[in-house]
């Protein structure tokens, strides 16, 4: 699980209603006092055997060459066991550990509503400074239980990492006469064997949750790098012509708004030259001089020019049968 991809709600939530240390405290317990009862009989059999060694021949010195091989067993199975009290008290530390290194979930509650409330009455970006301090505290808050819950997994994982049990010896003097025993003896290999895949699955289980999903990114992603960059070397060739079409369009794109020199609008200027009309002492262009009503009415408005043509002037009325004076273009 990456905890990092996990909101501080999500992580402190799961510590503060979990079950807490209470049940790994008992678990060391019960491991303590199993270790206590195994030193007990290992060292019963101590006692018992010490001075059978001495004269024994025979069946008699096999069976208490067993005897002390058993005795042997149970001293190791007493060790363990006390290392499995020691791990899961080294594992309720680290919970306590996490516990009051992660935020409280009120804390995180709080935080949301002051964020809520300030986005409401945001206007006009009054609270936008307050907003973006809200905002950085609750990224310390994921950075904070991120980091706490991968401490936690990594000492769980190494508080529980214990040595699997071995198996009881062999039985020296045969097969048991009764069934029941027979059962006996064969099923306690069976069950130790279970218990040690059962505490070597653990620690695997554990290790996983310390590992992030984008640690082994860059691993997958290796392969594929140097077959990327042969492809951008393929392409590079047509990125270069996409970027000469790009200059050749946009130079014509140019052309087109820009008038060329010589065209049409200096045609229309020139053609124009030399044919002015001659109203009174002034020269003004022939569009000037169209025919107008020379009667004007007793409220007639001051002539206007239509939208985007100047304003024509009315020509001087002269007397029947004398030609206006021009002046000689």
């Amino acid at each position: 699980m990456d905890f990092g991809m996990r909101p501080p709600e999500f992580n402190s939530g799961h510590l503060y209603s979990g079950p807490g240390s209470d049940l790994l405290m008992t678990a060391a317990a019960a491991w303590d006092t199993l270790a206590g009862t195994l030193g007990e009989a290992a060292a019963g059999y101590a006692a018992a055997t010490g001075q059978l060694g001495r004269g024994c021949r025979g069946r008699a010195a096999t069976t208490t060459r067993a005897l002390a091989q058993h005795r042997e067993w149970l001293e190791k199975l007493a060790a363990q066991a006390r290392q499995a009290a020691h791990g899961a008290e080294a594992a309720a530390s680290a919970y306590e550990a996490a516990f009051a290194a992660a935020v409280p979930p009120r804390t995180i509650e709080a935080n949301r509503a002051r964020r809520a409330s300030l986005a409401a009455t945001n206007f006009l970006g009054l609270t936008s400074a307050d907003i973006a301090d809200t905002e950085a505290d609750y990224e310390q808050m994921w950075a904070r239980d991120a980091a706490a819950m991968y401490t936690y997994a990594a000492a769980s994982a190494q508080a529980a990492a214990l040595t699997p049990f071995d198996p009881p010896p062999a039985h020296p003097g045969g097969p048991p006469t009764t069934a029941s025993r027979a059962w006996r003896v064969k099923a306690a290999p069976e069950v130790v064997a279970a218990g040690g895949q059962v505490m070597a699955a653990i620690p695997e289980r554990l290790a996983g949750l310390t590992r992030s999903p984008l640690g082994s990114l860059d691993a997958s992603l290796l392969p594929v790098t140097a077959s990327l960059s042969k492809l951008s070397s393929l392409s590079a060739p047509v990125d270069v012509a996409i970027r000469h079409l790009n200059s050749l369009n946009k130079a014509a794109a140019l052309r087109r708004l820009l008038p060329e020199p010589g065209g049409a609008a200096g045609a229309a200027i020139t053609a124009r030259v030399g044919c002015g009309t001659s109203v009174g002492p002034l020269t003004v262009p022939h569009a000037w001089t169209e025919p107008v009503a020379t009667t004007r009415g007793p409220a007639q408005p001051p002539h206007r020019g239509r939208a985007g043509e100047p304003i024509r002037l009315a020509a001087r009325h002269e007397p029947a049968g004398q030609p206006s004076r021009r002046r000689p273009s």
